[in-house]
């Protein structure tokens, strides 16, 4: 399973951001207490690079009916019932 790495924000006055303008875009090795965390700059991903609306509206279509048989009120409970988990990075 794949999961999204912690997202930690930099102020942009502080000791760190001013360290991340010094490096650049080079890798850096942070060192703490003998261990060594890698740290690489991630590239910005195009959120819409190869969408299609044409797709996005076939497969719309396809899924007409997939939900057909599920009992509308257990599924809606269930649902509330996830949103009220607390999980690391949901607003409070």
């Amino acid at each position: 399973m794949v999961t999204e790495p912690y997202r930690i924000r930099v102020k942009p006055d502080s000791e760190l951001a001013r360290l991340l303008d010094e490096i650049g875009d080079a890798p850096a090795l942070l060192e703490k207490n003998g261990k060594l965390y890698r740290l690489t700059v991630e590239p910005v991903q195009d959120l819409w690079a190869g969408y299609s609306p044409q797709k996005a509206r076939s497969a719309l279509s396809k899924s007409t009916g997939a939900l057909r048989g599920i009992d509308r009120e257990e599924l809606l409970a269930d649902i509330h019932l996830a949103r009220k988990q607390n999980s690391r990075g949901r607003p409070a």
